[in-house]
């Protein structure tokens, strides 16, 4: 005997949706795309400000 998870009845009717989600989808694909041509890339926390602070020595380098 196998294990049933869905019943033979079962109709899944998401298709339906199709004429809604296919343009839906393609706007916010077009609008990604021009967004990051206009906005450029974000790069975190990690890339924007800080200070650097440099000091030259006459000892040789340590490696």
């Amino acid at each position: 005997m196998l294990l049933k998870l869905i019943p033979d009845n079962t109709h899944f009717r998401f298709m339906r949706f199709r004429t809604i989600s296919f343009p839906l989808s393609a706007v916010v694909f077009l609008a990604s795309i021009a967004l990051f041509f206009s906005v450029g890339l974000n790069f975190g926390i990690d890339f924007k400000g800080g200070t650097v602070f440099e000091m030259k020595t006459n000892e040789s380098p340590a490696d």
